[in-house]
């Protein structure tokens, strides 16, 4: 039997429809966490006009899905296709639902409940003040990674397609002016949104006209290049394939690498400031203005897709439990299947997010369904978009038939894999197909580097918040010392100047220049699972022990959690003894190092869950 991508998507829509209403509003808000409208949450009680302010909820549920969403839910997918369709699809279903959202909810439930604190302050009232601080350097280190890993890609993005970086430019005062109109002036936020958003397509018209340089252009590079490859060639004696290989790298280490740094150094500078100013000036509304773009950019690949190839998909529904991905060795469906999709099914970032700045801005009770559960669903209906939009890509057009899957798992493929359907689309009904394929080829840069700097600022805040949580000990002892470690602008920068030094350098693979992420992603990767695990497992404790839910509905959230944790576990297990000693060293030396140290705080902290879990079913 025949499968068309539109039936695929029905059945997907439909699940999430059912698990919002049956499982995040029946069973986790109204009878596990009892969510209740008339509770002052933090954001009222706390107030202080620049972290705890209360938000509209559809705001706030902007900022959180902006913040949550990222590369993850697009990239994980194409790498998961060498599975086929079938289990990556299962796998964003099932962990979606049962996990990623449980998680998400529970953490910022939990942090609502504590005060607006951290899913790692939560953990000291269940497990003990030693679980708290091993916690918040799990954390720390985490966040360190995130902005170490999204400064670099969103450095490269810049420096590879400049239209980019002039639309994040634009973006920010049209958030600010959002933020002025929503909150200064009492305008109305579908007024104030739909004025942001014209300008926003204004903005995005001129960016395309005028692409922000920093001395990288194209085509004087690719002229460079020519010129001297011939060089190579005629003066030198090198053979035209290794002559234009020298050449390239070459120039590229003249031309593109300053423009790496300087966009390095200009994202950290952002950062800084963004994450040191009040939300409601520009975290809130920048972060509900992404939302839009991406959801723009979701509709218009899906529409595409569908017009041009809703014919049955030719990609196998199952291929192998375990093909080469993992630096071409075989990597089994389970326990590696967290380490390539992430987002989409489940992220421990997301628990940062949840009881860092989600928790702090949440109005009423009652919204958290919306923005925790409902947030997380939504990144799953894109996750499970983007297993079957590249299927479709790739196997359901003749043009493209036979296209190797793996190679999808470039960012920069499966963005021309998109321009190619909008294209196509524009060739259909008499258009023009270039203009349709560069158009739409930078609007999805921009929308991914929009999320890559909501992803940012957002870590940049809330390793700030870490930060400071880590030091309380400290203020009854030296009030002074306490003032000055805990101050939001000297904690904002030094996790800023961290971040940016891992970013900074680049890295030469296989005669390729790349930028930091290459080294840091994996050990982001592995030890943001981990997270996800650990802070499942907080979660669960909460609703076992302070929340006192037992019998079937309990198991409901620990059986998910254990088997999470499990499953990491092993995978990172797995990577270190298998993966490791195939990877280039410099990768060893970062990613190897850092997955070794979240294994053991691992090992730590599940001694005291198990620990807290007996207490509190005595």
């Amino acid at each position: 039997m025949s499968v068309v991508m539109i039936e695929i998507a029905i059945i997907v829509f439909i699940i999430y429809g059912i698990a919002y209403v049956f499982y995040g509003r029946e069973l986790l808000a109204r009878r596990v966490v009892k969510a209740d409208p008339n509770r002052p949450t933090p954001a009222i009680e706390r107030f202080d006009g620049v972290d705890y302010v209360p938000a509209n909820k559809y705001v706030l549920y902007g900022h959180h899905f902006a913040s949550i969403a990222g590369a993850g839910p697009i990239v994980g997918p194409a790498i998961a296709m060498a599975y086929g369709w079938f289990l990556p699809l299962i796998w964003v279903l099932f962990g979606n639902v049962f996990i990623g959202a449980v998680h998400d909810y529970l953490s910022l439930m939990a942090s609502v409940r504590y005060g607006g604190v951290s899913i790692a302050t939560v953990s000291e009232g269940l497990m003990g003040r030693k679980a708290r601080y091993i916690f918040l350097i799990y954390v720390y280190a985490a966040l360190i990674l995130v902005l170490a890993a999204f400064l670099s890609v969103a450095a490269v993005i810049f420096t590879n397609i400049p239209s980019a970086a002039t639309i994040a430019v634009i973006f920010m005062p049209l958030a600010l002016l959002l933020g002025l109109l929503a909150y200064r002036a009492g305008m109305d936020i579908r007024v104030a949104s739909a004025i942001s958003l014209v300008l926003i397509v204004l903005g995005f018209i001129y960016a395309y006209k005028v692409p922000f340089l920093l001395g990288y252009k194209s085509a004087a590079i690719t002229t460079a290049i020519k010129d001297y490859a011939s060089y190579l060639h005629q003066v030198k004696g090198l053979s035209m394939e290794a002559a234009e290989a020298q050449a390239k790298l070459a120039v590229m280490k003249a031309v593109w690498i300053p423009t790496y740094h300087w966009w390095v150094v200009i994202l950290a500078l952002y950062s800084f400031i963004a994450a040191g100013l009040p939300v409601w000036y520009l975290l809130q509304p920048r972060d509900y203005l992404n939302a839009y773009v991406l959801w723009a950019f979701v509709a218009i690949a899906g529409v595409s897709s569908l017009i041009v190839f809703n014919k049955p998909l030719r990609l196998p529904a199952y291929t192998s439990f375990s093909p080469k991905i993992f630096a071409g060795q075989p990597t089994p469906f389970w326990p590696a299947i967290p380490l390539i999709i992430a987002c989409g099914a489940l992220s421990g970032f997301h628990s940062l997010v949840s009881s860092g700045t989600s928790s702090k801005q949440l109005a009423n009770e009652m919204d958290a369904l919306l923005v925790g559960y409902g947030g997380m669903l939504t990144e799953g209906a894109v996750s499970s978009l983007a297993v079957i939009l590249p299927v479709s890509i790739a196997y359901g057009a003749p043009e493209l038939h036979g296209l190797n899957v793996l190679k999808l798992n470039a960012i920069g493929r499966f963005v021309t894999g998109y321009g190619y359907l909008v294209g196509s689309v524009a060739e259909r009904f008499g258009g023009n197909f270039a203009t349709a394929f560069n158009v739409f080829k930078v609007f999805a840069a921009i929308a991914l580097s929009m999320f890559i700097l909501t992803t940012l600022d957002t870590a940049t805040r809330l390793a700030r918040f870490s930060w400071q949580e880590l030091f309380d000990w400290l203020e009854p002892r030296s009030p002074a010392a306490h003032k000055v470690l805990t101050n939001r602008w000297v904690a904002t920068l030094i996790a800023v100047l961290v971040g940016a030094a891992m970013a900074f350098p680049t890295v030469v693979i296989g005669g390729k220049i790349y930028g930091a992420y290459r080294t840091v992603w994996p050990a982001f990767a592995g030890v943001n699972q981990l997270l996800a695990a650990l802070a499942l497992l907080t979660s669960a404790l909460w609703v076992y022990a302070a929340l006192k839910i037992r019998g079937g509905t309990a198991w409901l959230i620990l059986v998910p959690a254990f088997f999470l944790w499990i499953t990491v576990t092993i995978a990172l297990a797995w990577w270190m003894a298998v993966v490791m000693p195939h990877i280039p060293p410099v990768q060893v030396a970062g990613s190897g190092v850092l997955v070794a140290i979240s294994l053991a705080l691992d090992i730590l902290l599940i001694v005291l869950f198990t620990r807290g879990l007996l207490r509190a079913s005595k």
